[in-house]
């Protein structure tokens, strides 16, 4: 009698088993339904909703988003992100791992580099502001953040995508701090580490005079 019912409990919790059993992708579309994403292609309008306090005071801010390096052309870029990847050729790596202020992480692979320095730019900022923002990648990686999640692109593959990250860092450009958008491509493959996958600048002055909403900023000009 005793052995019936061990085996009765067995078979029972095995049962159990079964029916949580499932995949990784499909116990993350489960937990994805609680999470509230932005509509996919609305990641570069949502930087303009950006506010000064998301990265700090506005010193700081402007601290932020004072390049490092500066790059003129797409051979500049790939020069300067070229050296980030080998430690300005101390060492021989193929990629390196980025992390941001948000605690997100991506690698910055070498074979990603031509990708990234022909990314397509928004209508009204030039190429320069690309090959700055690349040139300069580890620090304004490093001070990014994720204000927002959004939905996959329908219109993509995403076989085997897990999530598109887009964070968002200050840079300063011609007078003006631009918000930098980057896109960090998340799998579902434990083996396969997240990636830095675009980087483009956005049409928008991120610092701006208080009005009357005490929320919304006029842009002001940077000496």
């Amino acid at each position: 009698m005793v052995k019936i019912l061990k085996i009765f409990y067995c078979l029972k919790k095995l049962k159990q088993l079964i029916r949580k059993k499932t995949t990784k992708q499909e116990l993350y579309n489960v937990n994805e339904q609680k999470v509230k994403r932005e509509i996919w292609n609305s990641s570069s309008e949502k930087a303009k909703y950006i506010k000064i306090e998301d990265y700090g005071t506005l010193n700081e801010l402007i601290e932020m988003a004072r390049p490092i390096r500066e790059a003129k052309s797409r051979a500049d870029a790939v020069r300067a992100l070229e050296a980030i990847i080998s430690n300005n050729g101390t060492e021989k790596c193929s990629f390196i791992e980025l992390k941001s202020k948000c605690g997100v992480s991506a690698l910055l692979r070498r074979s990603s580099i031509g990708k990234l320095v022909s990314g397509i730019q928004e209508k009204g900022i030039p190429k320069e502001a690309l090959w700055q923002a690349a040139a300069n990648i580890d620090k304004i990686f490093a001070n990014s953040i994720e204000p927002w999640k959004f939905e996959l692109n329908p219109n993509k593959n995403n076989d085997g995508l897990k999530d598109r990250r887009i964070l968002y860092a200050p840079m300063e450009y011609t007078k003006r701090i631009l918000p930098v958008k980057l896109t960090v491509k998340e799998y579902f493959d434990p083996l396969a580490a997240a990636k830095l996958y675009s980087i483009e600048a956005i049409d928008f002055d991120l610092i701006k005079k208080k009005k009357e909403d005490a929320g919304t900023l006029t842009a002001i000009n940077l000496k």
